[in-house]
């Protein structure tokens, strides 16, 4: 779970149990991670400067006819040269980080059984487009944090509004998000416990060289995984596998090394918040890992691409710059019911397309803005 699901949902009420958080926390990780079926092993998880992957197939393909132009350069010299921009600017003076994480909801046809949004097109008669933002930087302590927040709201709607608005109302009227269409409240300077957050390869103590970094990304991933594993095993009575109280852990970590990267890069104020050398160094070993490709490279912001069996990622760069830019995440194939409702043998279902919505509308961006520090 990221830190835009703890703003979005900080109002739970839990059971007296003891293990009630625990298992709040593992119920929400499995919803807002979409819970891949238990049945994949593999490894691996959207920020500031990192991804992840392994054992995945990236396509990259042309229309009938066309003939694809050639590359100016690979996927690996773009991200390298990144890094070295990232270095080259390290003394300059201090940023803020501006994060913004749009995600596209829907409505109707199978997203029924989802509260109060469901990921599946096909078949849906609505969606809303919602955005939460923060604003990371040094505080006046020294310490990096929330310099300011926008709370989650709505952005866009598309389709049947009457619908949207409908599931909206009842599950966020009553809450301090309020109804569709109010405006969002933007928060003072906060600390939430960002530097607790727990990193394959912690920006304390990282190699110093890309192989080496991508090793141990790799490695902690299976740690994490484990770790993840034997603590869903004490929340259940049976067999975890068949509760899917592992799948946000299997979500998370069970994927290619790029492919969690990536998502990390987008989602982990952790990484964001890094130094310059950490950054780089996090590109660099990015660029060892396979399955990024380059989907275009025609203008100073190089857009990359990684694809898995269920998701497809866009990754913009500007090398010279040496910034992220934005991170699209396009699902394509999600559960087709809770993750309490299936069980780790159930197929995925294709997220398909709406006639309402344009297909390159990503189910989730991530952007990135980077201004003087005030």
């Amino acid at each position: 779970m990221d830190v835009f699901d703890q703003v979005r949902e900080l109002r739970p009420t839990y059971s007296p149990s003891a293990q009630a958080p625990r298992r709040a926390l593992h119920r929400e990780i499995a919803r807002s991670q979409r819970s891949r079926p238990l049945r994949r092993i593999a490894v691996v998880s959207l920020g500031g400067a990192a991804v992840a992957a392994a054992v995945v197939t990236a396509v990259a393909v042309s229309p009938p006819g066309v003939v694809s132009q050639p590359q100016a350069a690979s996927a690996s010299v773009y991200l390298t040269e990144t890094a070295a921009s990232i270095r080259a600017a390290a003394s300059a003076a201090p940023a803020q980080l501006t994060v913004v994480d749009r995600r596209l909801q829907f409505v109707g046809g199978p997203n029924t059984v989802f509260l109060p949004f469901g990921d599946i097109r096909a078949g849906a008669t609505g969606a809303v487009m919602t955005e939460s933002a923060m604003t990371l930087g040094e505080g006046s302590d020294g310490t990096t944090g929330i310099v300011s927040w926008t709370e989650f709201h709505s952005l866009e709607v598309y389709g049947d509004e009457t619908a949207v608005a409908d599931a909206w109302n009842s599950y966020y009227g009553d809450t301090d998000i309020g109804p569709l269409g109010t405006a969002p409240e933007i928060g003072p300077p906060y600390s939430p416990e960002i530097h607790k957050e727990t990193l394959p390869v912690m920006p304390a103590d990282f190699p110093a060289d890309a192989e080496s970094f991508l090793a141990a990304w790799t490695q902690g991933m299976e740690e994490l995984l484990a770790a993840g594993i034997a603590e869903g095993a004490e929340l259940v009575e049976g067999d975890p596998e068949e509760s899917g109280v592992n799948d946000g852990v299997i979500e998370r970590y069970g994927v290619p090394a790029a492919e969690h990267m990536i998502f990390t890069l987008a989602t982990s104020p952790l990484v964001q918040t890094a130094s310059p050398e950490y950054r780089a160094t996090f590109l660099e070993a990015l660029a060892l890992a396979p399955g990024i490709t380059v989907e275009e490279d025609s203008s100073a912001v190089k857009v990359l691409a990684y694809a898995s069996e269920d998701t497809r990622y866009r990754l913009s760069i500007d090398p010279s710059a040496g910034a992220i830019v934005q991170i699209d995440e396009f699902l394509l194939k999600v559960p087709g019911a809770l993750w309490s409702n299936h069980t780790k043998d159930d197929p995925l279902v294709d997220v398909g397309s709406a006639p309402f919505v344009p297909d390159e509308i990503p189910s989730r961006s991530v952007l990135f803005r980077t201004t003087p520090a005030a």
